[in-house]
Formats: structure tokens, sequence, C-alpha cells
């Protein structure tokens, strides 16, 4: 709730100061980051988390350090953050259906700054892709949305692998999914800025990473920070008595 409504009032305040905006999202990110240590912070059975460029935002910002997603399933918490309502009133509970269409026609986060006069841009994962979101809820945007395709990412799920070492000179021509999301969210913000710097047109620029989501692919520099001998499995690997089933699967 109050992530939610924190989003919120920072999207009208720079909406109405005409400020330009970086929206990043990470997909799957873990509790166990070191920004995050305190009273709450897990069991401590896992290697050190390496996030340096996360520790270094986090230093400069806000930490929520209790915000909690609206449900544990991707495409209802998303369409929770993005619309600034709950799935119960969203009626967004699965990976399929669009809030449009189930629960009404709200605005959503980018699509308020595009009614107020900015140019709004999306790469990567924001809303849950597919129909979910009718294909990335092209309500919300005013250029065409970017998604990162081609060999390197097509292998992943032509092998069904839940996790690999990427060789390097598969990459010599391609760039890992996040990474050329990444390029063309940098590429956005060198060709809007003029226009912002002006005063013109300013800009609200969305970059979703679909990782730490699984498979886990990554090159190995990424791989090799986390040799085996540093992870430990819990002592108690059962579910707790009594557990709901649901949450079992």
């Amino acid at each position: 709730m109050m992530l939610r409504v924190t989003l919120l009032l920072m999207a009208v305040t720079a909406a109405l100061a005409r400020m330009n905006v970086l929206f990043l999202v990470s997909d799957d990110m873990r509790p166990e980051l070191s920004i995050f240590k305190g009273k709450d912070f897990p069991s401590p059975v896992h290697p050190p988390i390496h996030s340096p460029n996360l520790d270094a935002l986090a230093r400069r910002s806000l930490l929520l350090k209790r915000a909690h997603v609206q449900q544990a399933v991707c495409s209802p918490s998303r369409s929770s953050l993005l619309t600034g309502r709950r799935p119960d009133t969203t009626h967004v509970y699965d990976l399929q259906a669009y809030w449009r269409v189930v629960g009404g026609n709200f605005t959503t986060i980018p699509q308020y700054f595009k009614e107020n006069g900015y140019r709004t841009i999306g790469s990567g994962k924001i809303f849950h892709p597919g129909h979910a979101s009718n294909y990335n809820d092209p309500i919300s945007w005013t250029d065409p949305y970017f998604e990162a395709g081609g060999p390197a990412n097509d292998f992943v799920y032509k092998e069904h692998v839940s996790w690999m070492n990427v060789p390097m000179d598969l990459l010599k021509n391609n760039s890992l999914q996040d990474t050329q999301n990444a390029d063309f969210a940098i590429k956005m913000i060198r060709e809007a800025a003029p226009q912002a710097r002006s005063g013109e047109r300013p800009f609200f620029i969305a970059q979703g990473f679909h990782k730490p989501h699984l498979p886990f692919v990554a090159t190995m520099r990424f791989f090799d920070m986390y040799p085996e001998s540093s992870i430990s499995l819990p002592a108690n690997p059962y579910a707790p008595d009594k557990m709901p089933e649901i949450c079992m699967v």
C-alpha cells in the first residue's frame, strides 16, 4: 500500500513539475540484497549478493524496506502497481486477464504522463507481456513499445534450460535480452533529451529488466561471483506444517 501511494504521488508531483522520469523495474528481486539488512532481513543461508549499482542507487534514494507486492504473481502485482488499484479491484489474479477488460479502464502511470504532455517510452518488462496487458498496453505509450529478441535469447527457450552460462562467442553479434533493452533505453534518453532540456516535451522512460526471473541465463562472469562453495541449503527443507495447498504450487 505504502509503495503504491508513494509511486503515485511521485508520478503526480513529477508531471506537475515537468521533470523527466526514468522508471526502472526488475523482475523477481530477492529480499537478501544488502540494502535491506535489518531486523526483517531473511535467514542468512545465501551467499552475499553482489549488487554495487543497486546499492549506490539505494543510498541516494527513498528506500522502503517493507513495501510488499500485492500478490505473489507477476501480472496481478504489476497491474496493481501501474494502476494504483488492488487485485480485488483490477480483477487480475492470473497471467492472462487484462485489467481494462476484467476490471475497468484505469489510467496507468505512463498513461497519466502521456495525457499530461510527456513523451512516454517503454522497453522490456513493465506490464506483464501478452494478453495480460494487450501486449504492453499501447494506450500508455507515445512511442512503439520495444522488446528485445534474437538468437542470444531464442536458444535458451529452444533448449528448455532453467539456467545457463552463456558462451561469450555466442554474444559477438548479439546481446542478451536485458542488455538490448537497456541499450535501447539509453539511446532513447539521449534522443529525447534535447526536447526535454528545452522544456518543449519532457519524457517518461520505463525500462523493465526480465532478470533475475528464471531462466537464470547470464554470462560466466556473473556466475563466477557465486561459487558453489559459497552456497548452503536451509537446514530444514520442508514446508511449514499445515501450509495451505495453494502456497505449495
